[in-house]
């Protein structure tokens, strides 16, 4: 027996569908493959934000270290100029610093370093002792006036 044979219109139609189907696997290469340049731009985008982001922490790490620096030489200069005899007040007004924020450039005193690391050694008694006897030492201390300054 031989098979039916299909009608012309069955053959057109079969032909038009397979028509379409390679349309749609086309259609849907193209998207597979702007898809794909979509991706590779997405990540190209994240790794400029991650290059950002390393970039900013190393201006931020080289921006603290010069900070540093450079605070650390303005201590220095006010450290000098508390050599030359001026009250920490007088420094204050002539910088433009509050008492506190004169405070950020001075240098930490050696003594309560050395309290804090021999705290065995010393008793809360001869702390309040050292400090009242400083206290009392400024009171009679004669200041330097801005006539002797000026001599």
């Amino acid at each position: 027996m031989s098979k039916p044979r299909k009608s012309s219109a069955a053959l057109a139609a079969r032909e038009k569908a397979r028509a379409k189907a390679e349309e749609i696997t086309r259609r849907n290469e193209e998207l597979i493959d702007l898809a794909a340049g979509f991706f590779v731009h997405e990540d190209q985008l994240a790794k400029i934000d991650e290059d950002t982001e390393q970039k900013i922490a190393e201006l931020r790490a080289a921006a603290e270290q010069k900070k540093t620096t450079t605070q650390a030489k303005a201590m220095e200069v006010v450290s000098q100029m508390l050599g030359t005899g001026e009250s920490k007040k007088a420094l204050g007004e002539r910088l433009g610093l509050s008492a506190t924020e004169l405070k950020n450039y001075l240098p930490a005193a050696p003594v309560a370093q050395e309290e804090k690391s021999t705290t065995g050694d010393i008793d809360d008694s001869s702390l309040k002792n050292s400090a009242s006897t400083n206290s009392e030492t400024e009171k009679t201390a004669p200041r330097n006036s801005v006539s002797s300054a000026a001599k």
